[in-house]
Formats: C-alpha cells, sequence, structure tokens
C-alpha cells in the first residue's frame, strides 16, 4: 500500500488554512487558559469507514490550535474520541488512521458458511446478511476481536488501557463512549452506566450494573477496558457479533444515540435555575451524507425490512438537534466522497477525499458559522457568561 502524507494534500488543492485565516478565526474564539491553551470538548458521530473525515476536521483543528479536554463519540466517533483521549498528536492520528489496511479488521468471519461479497454493500442487503447468519447460527459476520486487539495495542502504547488510566495523563480529561443494549432495550453510556451508586437508580438497575461489575472482575466502573467499550461501540448489527455486559447483548451505539452531542451539557446546581455558563466550547462532528433521505422502493416485505434497517442505522437522532446546538455543530458533508458505512476496503484516494472534505468544512464552519459569542448568547448567556 502507497504511504499517504495526508497533509500534503491540503497543500495541493489549497484548502490548508492561511495565517490571514487562522488570526480571523481566533478573534471568534473564547479566551485562551491563563497558560495560553485554547480548551475545547468533542463529540463525533458514528458513521463507520467514513470517520476517517474526521481526522481531517482534526487537522484544521490543530492548525488552529484547539486542544481537547472531554471527548465522547459513538461507534466510529468513539475510536477519534478514544486514540485523542489517548494523547495521541495529530501527526500520529493521521499516520496510524491514514495508512491502515481496514481489510484487517474483517480477517475473521464467525462461520465458513458466512458468503458474502464486497464488504460495502453488505448493510444494502441486511436480508442476505440474516440468512446467511440464520443459517451459519451466528448473530454476527465477523468476529470484532481483530479490531479491539488493534486499538488495544495502539492505547497500550500510550498506557492507557481502562477509563481510569485516561484520567492519570489529564485529571480534568474523560471520555465517554455510547452503546446500545438490545437485551433490555436501553442506551448505555460507558462507563457511566456500571455505576450501581448512581443517584435515583431503581433497585433492578442497581442489580444490573453490580452484576455486570462481579462478572468482569471489577471494582468500580473505571476500570472497564477502553479497547473493550469502543468495541462494543462500534458492533453494527449483523455486521459484527455483538459483546456481552453482564448477561446483556451490546451493538452499536448508533441505533439509540448516534450523535450525543448533549452528554456533557452541564445541568442546573441544586438551588439554581440555571447552569453555569460554560468556559469553553463543545463541538459536535457531525457526518452528513446528502443521499440519505432519498425514497426507497417498497414492494414488499423484504424491502420494508431492508428500509427498516437502513433507517435504524441512518436516521437515529441527527436531524432533531435544538435550535441552540445549532451553531456548535460542525456538519462534514462526505457525499462526494461515495463511501459507506461498511467500506473497509478503501483505496488510498477515497481515504485521501475524506481527510480533506472532513478540513474543508471544518475549515468553512470556523470561517463563516463560528461565534463564541453567539453561540453564548444562543445557550441563554451574555458574552461575559452570566445569564441573560
Amino acid at each position: 500500500m502507497t504511504h499517504l502524507a495526508l497533509t500534503r494534500f491540503l497543500d495541493e488543492r489549497g484548502i490548508r488554512v492561511s495565517s490571514e485565516e487562522r488570526q480571523f478565526i481566533l478573534q471568534k474564539m473564547h479566551s485562551p487558559t491563563g497558560e495560553g491553551h485554547l480548551y475545547a470538548d468533542a463529540i463525533f458521530e458514528g458513521g463507520g469507514m467514513r470517520g476517517l473525515a474526521f481526522v481531517g476536521a482534526l487537522r484544521c483543528c490543530a492548525d488552529l490550535g484547539l486542544q481537547w479536554k472531554k471527548l465522547a463519540g459513538t461507534s466510529a466517533g468513539a475510536i477519534t474520541a478514544a486514540l485523542l483521549a489517548a494523547n495521541l498528536p495529530i501527526t500520529e492520528l493521521e499516520e496510524i488512521l491514514g495508512n491502515f489496511d481496514y481489510m484487517k479488521f474483517l480477517s475473521r468471519k464467525t462461520s465458513p458458511l458466512i458468503f458474502n461479497g464486497d464488504p460495502r454493500n453488505d448493510l444494502r442487503s441486511p436480508f442476505r446478511m440474516l440468512f446467511c447468519l440464520v443459517v451459519a447460527r451466528q448473530l454476527g459476520q465477523y468476529s470484532a476481536e481483530p479490531f479491539r486487539n488493534w486499538l488495544q495495542q495502539i492505547l497500550a502504547q500510550q498506557r492507557i488501557h481502562s477509563f481510569q488510566d485516561i484520567q492519570k495523563i489529564k485529571s480534568d480529561r474523560q471520555l465517554k463512549v455510547v452503546v446500545s443494549d438490545i437485551s433490555r432495550g436501553e442506551m448505555l453510556v460507558l462507563p457511566d452506566a456500571l455505576d450501581p451508586n448512581a443517584p435515583a437508580l431503581s433497585d433492578r438497575h442497581k442489580q444490573f450494573r453490580q452484576q455486570i461489575l462481579s462478572k468482569s472482575a471489577l471494582q468500580y466502573p473505571e476500570q472497564m477496558s477502553v479497547a473493550e467499550a469502543v468495541r462494543l461501540s462500534m458492533s453494527i448489527p449483523l455486521f459484527f457479533e455483538p459483546g456481552r455486559l453482564g448477561d446483556s447483548w451490546i451493538v452499536d451505539g448508533g441505533i439509540l444515540s448516534n450523535f450525543p452531542l448533549w452528554i456533557y451539557d452541564v445541568q442546573p446546581r441544586p438551588g439554581q435555575s440555571v447552569a453555569p455558563a460554560p468556559r469553553w466550547p463543545t463541538f459536535g462532528f457531525r457526518l452528513v451524507d446528502s443521499t440519505i433521505g432519498q425514497v426507497s422502493e417498497i414492494q414488499g416485505p423484504l424491502d420494508v425490512f431492508a428500509s427498516t434497517i437502513r433507517t435504524m442505522m441512518n436516521a437515529r437522532d441527527r436531524y432533531h438537534l435544538r435550535e441552540i446546538d445549532q451553531g456548535r455543530v460542525i456538519n462534514l458533508d462526505i457525499t462526494e466522497a461515495s463511501v459507506t458505512p461498511t467500506q473497509f476496503n478503501l483505496t488510498a484516494d477515497e481515504k485521501v477525499n475524506l481527510y480533506c472534505l472532513g478540513y474543508h468544512w471544518t475549515k468553512k464552519f470556523f470561517l463563516e458559522e463560528w461565534s463564541w459569542t453567539e453561540h453564548l448568547k444562543k445557550r441563554g448567556f451574555s458574552p461575559t457568561g452570566e445569564c441573560l
């Protein structure tokens, strides 16, 4: 495989942030800390292989001097969030994610009876997937172990094994990963969802959480493996085998919340009517594909089933953003890349296109849409952070 130096293509295509553009954008940003750091929190949407656009987006943010505090994501977004939480610099992210052969994730089918063609088309033919799985008596076409082992190795190089290790890097660094519990029909935010002592829990939920900790040989939630949590979050139904938490089957968090922008929003303290103003923004990185929403032809029950699966994997909560959230969402339009979530056999050109699109749309957002002052106003605060 040809080695990709991704940043070279930014210069070749003339889309790199210029010094004048950088100065203009920084004038619209929040104030840096006393040490001169420009912090932000980040939430990443799921999107399978299209998530490579996040790397381009993060390069643009790095060119502006942004550094990350709290991170969260679903599916492919959880992968990005975990690598950032492990303090991997952008150059290493570009090297790792830009040059990896993603077909290695599909190196272990769950059964020799699984017959499929190009993986990019699998979600377009869910009935064929289901038929193969029924015949093979499996719950997913591919084992997720190759992926988990890959991520575990990368994180180990940063001395990250569990969620508690992330806070050893920086005490105020956080990572949250969204998964779907299809046994109980619930969304879980890891590692928080493993805490049996969380307030306002029913006895049933306390027992469930305690059971998970006991079966996983964990004393407290933060001891959970980051690689395992992300592996659970990216387990696309039928495509990858589901994972387990206690007695529950766990799949891709995107079927319940693919874009958890709300996850770090601060609620009012007891006795207060409003929440305190944020010190820095939370940016949501969202993948946009204009082909989603095109009318599907429904002629029979198989079409109903196939369209239901596609809707579940594509619609979710992406179109239900509050008006006050619009100004902090960075929409990465990857339509022209023509890449599907399960297109693990990406070509070099497709990787470059996703990367450059991510950079382009992030730069456009900061130049044309972002304003810290306007963002505070939309959320009910004055530019000084006081409640309006």
